[in-house]
């Protein structure tokens, strides 16, 4: 696989996430997103990082960017099942996962 039209490596879609929300002893609510991404080599990085607010707030969506840390050195191409994980903090009126730099939308399920 080369690398995508749109210049990233991996390939991702809102089918490769879930999204599923819990509470901690404290009584936090709190989602943890997860996925795999089919990467162009091995060795790829993958992390969740919350995006810059809307201009408009929006309390149902937690806002995140996937982003690519390439490998260092030479690596095999060929394509590589990526997984990527995290824990974020949410508020109750929280509903779905939007990836903004990837366009995908994943609803958040239920504790």
């Amino acid at each position: 696989m080369s690398e995508s039209s749109n210049d990233y490596a991996c390939d991702a879609g809102a089918r490769d996430f879930t999204a599923t929300a819990y509470r901690n002893s404290k009584g936090e609510r709190w989602v943890t997103v997860e996925g795999t991404c089919a990467c162009n080599t091995e060795g790829f990085e993958l992390t969740l990082e919350l995006a810059a607010p809307p201009i408009v707030p929006v309390p149902e969506e937690l806002h995140l960017n996937l982003v690519e840390h390439a490998p260092d050195g030479s690596v095999p191409q060929v394509i590589t099942a990526t997984p990527v994980k995290d824990d974020f903090l949410i508020s109750d009126e929280a509903e779905r996962v939007v990836i903004r730099n990837r366009h995908i939308t994943v609803p958040i399920q239920k504790e």
